[in-house]
């Protein structure tokens, strides 16, 4: 399995080594807890008519508005009650004036298993007006199958509250028909459950550039998805002319001039950039994390491009990397800042199973 691992981290450069280090902390947790079976979605998800996806149904991206940031879990790192560790988790994220979380619940190998860190954090997240949004790593060997894993997360609640949206890491899929089959399965219904809707949120996690990575799927995403989120990740690349805050701004503009490609994006979906705050090397990138003036340099200019919002990969722990200075960057970031209005935060609730987000 790690030679597997390594084969695909060097052959899939820049963010191969990242891959494998995150499928690396996998295999700790899973050797160093016991597995855990997720029993309590099957009572919450309510099956119902399917519906269609309409393309021009308005989309609900206030769930994504604001600053974010991604946080990891694995099956079997969150098991058991822990509102301490969620009340924790929260706290750093109002402190740093982020107004939503990107959070790891599911994977094609291990489908939802979400469901008790997302018991924990969904009641207190949302009394603090912080968005939650469900991160999905779907491998599309089987799109019927992780498109139920889909739906099962989103359905899932915990006193009344479940995900503002999801976040679908599609990085290394870029062939139909699977990401079609994929998508329109979660909008309209896979394995007898009923499928989202055309109003809740779903957001393409990608690859930069597309240009770079050529395939068919991106208009898909187009379709079925409201909003991208290329992964910028602009020390990772290696190349010295993208390092400095003019290096991370022409970068940034190339990523905005390729979703601005019709072939790719012919829904003209906007974009959250999702940035880099973490040391690069072990991806044969540029060494360090970004320093201050990158990340403002990213902030900027992702406004200056008409970006919707901006967040970062990934929220501060002890593994990252994530320094003090960047973190003060991104609480001290005078734009995007937090929704406080109870009146908003309502809003970003779903109140029943087949009541449509409403923004």
């Amino acid at each position: 399995m790690t030679i597997g691992l390594l084969l695909i981290a060097f052959l899939t450069p820049p963010f191969g080594v990242r891959a494998y280090l995150d499928a690396r902390a996998q295999t700790a947790s899973d050797s160093s807890r016991m597995a855990f079976s997720v029993t309590r979605p099957a009572g919450s998800v309510s099956k119902l008519p399917a519906t269609a996806f309409a393309t021009s149904t308005p989309a609900p991206l206030d769930g994504i508005r604001g600053k974010g940031a991604w946080f990891m879990i694995f099956n079997g790192d969150w098991t058991d009650a822990d509102a301490d560790r969620a009340m924790a988790l929260v706290d750093s994220a109002v402190s740093a004036d982020l107004s939503h979380i990107y959070v790891r619940v599911a994977d094609s190998r291990r489908h939802f298993y979400g469901a008790p860190a997302l018991q924990d954090l969904l009641p207190i997240a949302h009394a603090h007006h912080l968005r939650v949004i469900g991160w999905i790593e779907p491998m599309l060997n089987d799109p019927t199958q992780d498109a139920a894993d889909a739906i099962a997360a989103a359905r899932y609640q915990e006193q009344g509250q479940r995900l503002d949206g999801l976040a679908l890491t599609m990085e290394a899929i870029r062939r139909e028909p699977n990401v079609s089959q994929y998508l329109s399965q979660v909008r309209s219904g896979a394995s007898g459950l009923a499928g989202l809707g055309d109003r809740y949120l779903l957001i393409a996690s990608t690859l930069p550039t597309p240009l770079d990575h050529r395939g068919d799927a991106y208009a898909a995403m187009s379709r079925y998805c409201q909003v991208f989120a290329p992964m910028a990740y602009w020390r990772a690349t290696g190349l010295p002319q993208f390092s400095g805050p003019n290096g991370v701004r022409s970068y940034l503009d190339q990523i905005f001039a390729q979703f601005r490609d019709p072939s790719i994006n012919p829904f003209n979906r906007p974009l959250t950039i999702t940035a880099q705050a973490y040391d690069a090397a072990l991806e044969y990138g540029t060494p360090g994390s970004p320093p201050v003036d990158e990340i403002v340099a990213s902030m900027d200019e992702t406004r200056a491009q008409g970006g919707l919002s901006w967040s970062f990969y990934r929220l501060p722990d002890a593994d990252n990397g994530v320094t003090r200075d960047e973190v003060q960057a991104v609480t001290g970031y005078p734009f995007w800042q937090r929704f406080t209005s109870p009146a908003i935060a309502a809003k970003a609730l779903i109140a029943s199973a087949d009541q449509p987000v409403a923004y």
